[in-house]
């Protein structure tokens, strides 16, 4: 995976932040976080390619697709993180928790491209399903991540009884 700042990706990202009223029922934070050619920088640094190695296995066991080999990390100065049609954004404020918010936000990329919508989400809004969908990085990330993927307060319920669902539907006993 390739790390990159890109002014152009990061005002676009903060475009979509700043449209919004809220995020998913929380208030929206307008804090900056500068991205320097050293922060950067530590983000390559962090994803070793034994991490990298356990986060495309992580990818394929949940998609059946591996991720692009071209794919791209931006790091943008919002204090948010997303999925976004070049690859993901990350916020620097991320880099003690990066790997958790790259997985994450990787989920996110991958869930548009499956049919895991339609699937299991079939009256749902993409953003929605996407959150909720996110708990089964908590079973294919867990030896990478820094801390569990606990997602958005408003989808913990959900999150739960998907999670149940996952693991009867798609793990060997």
């Amino acid at each position: 995976m390739k790390f990159v700042y890109d002014k152009k990706i990061d005002n676009e990202c903060h475009q979509r932040i700043n449209a919004r009223d809220d995020i998913f029922g929380e208030k929206i934070k307008k804090d900056i976080y500068p991205v320097s050619d050293e922060i950067v920088q530590q983000f390559s640094n962090k994803w070793t390619s034994e991490i990298e190695g356990s986060f495309e296995k992580g990818i394929f066991e949940i998609f059946n697709k591996h991720i692009p080999k071209d794919f791209i990390c931006y790091i943008i100065s919002s204090p948010y993180s997303m999925d976004i049609k070049e690859g993901i954004a990350i916020s620097a404020s991320s880099l003690g928790a990066m790997i958790r918010m790259i997985c994450h936000e990787a989920n996110h990329y991958m869930f548009r491209q499956s049919n895991y919508r339609d699937k299991y989400f079939p009256n749902m809004d993409i953003e929605d399903a996407k959150e909720i969908f996110t708990i089964v990085n908590n079973i294919y990330f867990k030896d990478i991540m820094e801390t569990p993927d606990n997602g958005w307060k408003k989808f913990w319920s959900q999150r739960k009884g998907f999670l149940q669902k996952w693991q009867s539907n798609n793990l060997k006993q």
